[in-house]
């Protein structure tokens, strides 16, 4: 059976040895008024998190990706709002009496004692309680109508119901009417906020992962060169091997093409002709451990084009020694070894 809509709202009165301790009206109009401001409240929290967050990542420094920034904001603050939202609307449409902090009354027993469902309101009366029902033709006792278990009662207009449960006393009315100006619970918004947290903070953690270091201007001390202008010759030298070692990576390119008998390390003397710019003007290969049997001095000659150097005292041409090491791709099972074991033998034929 389907109940009209409610044309009233309830008011229950909170009493403890006949002293009012609180009173709380709830209402179709409430409960909307409760869902707004907890999405208003929420959202507040969500765009002052948000500037927050923006200014102490810009303070320390950093820069966060603006759409991946936008993107978990927009989509945890709408999350949160909408959940806030509906959560006050829910609670706003029900008394509930119980241990839990949220409740409005204490009880040993939770439960709800007047809820809105389908649109009508309904009293719940449960064993132990204690009273009387008027609006009737006649008064009715509570006890008579919850002997052995809980009854659900609609509440009409103009219903009043006087309940003594444990040590405490509710007076549940109903007055015609559409309850405007219901206020909110006390400490409504500080509940709203204290549940948005969790997600606001999840969405801090995850602008700080985005936030990146902010990239600063070049200065002169940058764009100085390693190499000092009074170095000496043997000093460039050592310095230029040291980054053409950096940049001998590069050659493995030139091995991946080749048998297995070439996959192994060895030495290459790399010819350069540098200009004071540090500007490859010609390059060579010297010399090289790898014999006819594997064809790489054109690839390196190529790849060692694309290296760069930085700026000298004066141009100069040098014979770089670099290290070569093999491949980083994965060799088949006992290729290495076989592989090491030719290198070893075409070295001793080189000494001898």
């Amino acid at each position: 059976m389907k109940h009209a809509p409610a044309k009233h709202y309830v008011e229950v009165a909170h009493l403890v040895k006949g002293e009012v301790v609180s009173v709380r009206r709830l209402s179709p109009r409430g409960e909307w008024r409760a869902a707004l401001a907890a999405s208003g409240v929420v959202l507040a929290l969500t765009v002052a998190a948000a500037v927050a967050d923006v200014a102490a990542i810009l303070a320390s420094g950093r820069v966060v990706y603006a759409p991946g920034f936008l993107a978990v904001w927009l989509s945890l603050g709408a999350g949160a709002t909408a959940v806030a939202a509906a959560r006050a609307r829910a609670r706003a449409r029900r008394y509930a009496i119980g241990a839990d902090i949220q409740d409005d009354a204490f009880s040993s027993v939770p439960m709800w004692l007047v809820r809105r469902s389908k649109g009508a309101y309904h009293l719940r009366l449960a064993p132990g309680m204690k009273g009387r029902i008027d609006g009737g033709p006649s008064p009715v006792l509570v006890e008579s109508l919850v002997q052995r278990r809980e009854v659900d009662l609609p509440l009409s207009a103009g219903a009043r119901v006087e309940i003594g449960f444990e040590t405490a006393t509710f007076v549940v009315t109903a007055p015609a009417g559409d309850g405007e100006g219901t206020p909110l619970p006390r400490g409504f918004a500080r509940r709203c906020a204290r549940r948005a947290l969790l997600p606001l903070e999840v969405a801090v953690v995850a602008s700080v992962l985005l936030a990146v270091p902010t990239a600063g201007a070049l200065g002169e001390a940058d764009m100085k060169s390693a190499i000092p202008a009074g170095a000496t010759p043997w000093e460039v030298e050592k310095m230029l091997r040291s980054q053409a070692q950096i940049q001998a990576r590069t050659l493995h390119q030139c091995f991946d093409v080749l048998p297995v008998e070439c996959q192994h390390p060895g030495y290459v003397g790399v010819g350069v002709s540098l200009s004071r710019d540090g500007e490859i003007r010609s390059r060579w290969i010297a010399r090289s451990t790898f014999g006819n049997e594997c064809p790489v001095e054109q690839c390196m000659s190529d790849v060692i084009s694309t290296w760069f150097f930085e700026p000298l005292p004066e141009s100069m041409n040098v014979v770089l020694p670099v290290q070569v090491l093999r491949t980083d791709k994965p060799m088949p099972q006992g290729a290495e070894r076989a592989a090491v074991n030719l290198a070893r033998k075409a070295a001793r034929n080189q000494v001898n």
